[in-house]
């Protein structure tokens, strides 16, 4: 893992910094080698700032010893930079910018923050660049991650491009807060700042997921409405494999750091055999995007007669096989596995790995083909947003390193 990320990953991406106005190129084409925009998502630059504070601190511990840091430091300060000097106006963050740092509207809803998401991500890499170069002046972080405290609490958000249904909670909102506010309190408590306040509203979070969303048939519930609903629509019936198990190791992280891990453990465990079992494609192998409660293509009817744009993206996409479930899954059994020494843990993990390593990795440029049919083949096919992700990936294998040094 460690020379796949110094060999391959960092070494395509570091062909796409952007040298003069900071941060990263990442709309790609799915075989990636082609730019397609100039256009930055401040949802990538903040993902990608994460990455670099933790490639930069395994330099600094001599994990990584073929990339220099003065390099990463640089695109750090550039990413950062750019973020601050454009992605963020009036302590909230535009979705999407121009490559200079113009703000653009999103063009569905005429705004420019247009995605609480983005404000997430954003949070997530500043507060990594801050706690790898012990930088003490967070007033900036600490203001943009008060305000979308304040969003969430007075539902005052939007979650383009899928906006969250009348009548519904869904797991994104909760998941992303768990590991966002994760990531800034440990800043504050490697800093010297009090943190407790925001790791009880962490904890808080993560036990709301797993209490409340939490379904006894050991599922997490990505859309909620009423009971009734349920058993009969298409939003309420589906499951997205990939984001619960990615979610487990979330809220292990902020389990384990407030001594509830064990008491939660055993459902843990419970999701994670479940969940994955019943998205493991068994006549291709890999994760379907997109399941139904029962297991195989989701079903149900919809909210109106026209499908909304997450309905219409789980009828169109439940069978594509993505890069980052299964990168998540990677991470995720190990976890468990070093966590538990549970041998169903460790096969999960092989199985895995073997359909990963023989699926997704494009050779010739070094990184992944992250789209696939649900036969495996690569496909050019907007599934989110029109980028290359150079997230995901990279930090499951930085987090699988640091868990194995």
């Amino acid at each position: 893992y460690l020379s796949e990320i110094t060999e391959n990953f960092y070494p395509y991406w570091s062909q796409y910094e952007d040298k003069e106005y900071g941060g990263i190129l990442n709309c790609i084409n799915n075989y990636g080698d082609k730019m397609i925009s100039d256009q930055k998502f401040t949802w990538s630059q903040g993902r990608w700032l994460w990455i670099l504070g933790r490639i930069f601190k395994l330099i600094q511990d001599g994990v990584i010893t073929n990339l220099k840091a003065n390099d990463i430091r640089s695109w750090m300060d550039s990413t950062y930079d750019f973020i601050t000097q454009h992605s963020i106006y009036s302590q909230k963050c535009c979705y999407l910018l121009t490559r200079e740092g113009e703000k653009l509207k999103d063009t569905n809803t005429g705004i420019y923050d247009a995605s609480i998401y983005a404000d997430c991500f954003a949070l997530i890499g500043m507060s990594q660049y801050h706690k790898v170069i012990g930088n003490h002046e967070i007033q900036i972080v600490e203001s943009l991650y008060q305000s979308i405290i304040d969003r969430i609490e007075s539902n005052q958000f939007r979650t383009e491009p899928y906006p969250i249904p009348a009548g519904y909670s869904i797991h994104g909102i909760p998941m992303i807060l768990v590991n966002t506010v994760y990531e800034y309190y440990s800043m504050k408590k490697e800093l010297g700042f009090p943190y407790e306040e925001e790791r009880n509203y962490a904890l808080r979070k993560a036990l709301y997921i797993l209490d409340e969303l939490y379904d006894e048939r050991g599922l997490i519930r990505e859309h909620k409405s009423t009971p009734e609903n349920r058993e009969y629509r298409l939003l309420d019936r589906h499951v997205n494999p990939g984001h619960t198990l990615e979610d487990l190791w979330f809220l292990i992280e902020i389990l384990q750091d407030t001594d509830h891990l064990q008491e939660y453990l055993p459902k843990i465990l419970q999701i994670a055999r479940y969940t994955f079992d019943l998205g493991w494609d068994k006549e291709y192998g890999g994760l379907l995007r997109f399941v139904d409660l029962e297991g195989g293509k989701p079903k149900g009817k919809l909210i109106n007669d026209t499908p909304c744009s997450y309905e219409e993206l789980i009828l169109d996409t439940w069978d594509m096989k993505l890069w980052w479930p299964h990168s998540e899954i990677l991470y995720l059994f190990l976890l468990l596995y070093e966590l538990t020494g549970e041998e169903d843990m460790k096969k999960r993990y092989e199985k895995s790995s073997d359909y990963v390593f023989k699926v997704f990795p494009n050779r010739e440029i070094g990184e992944w083909m992250q789209i696939r049919t649900r036969e495996g083949k690569p496909i050019n096919k907007l599934v989110a947003l029109p980028v290359k992700d150079p997230f995901h990936i990279m930090r499951d294998f930085i987090k699988i390193v640091e868990l194995l040094c």
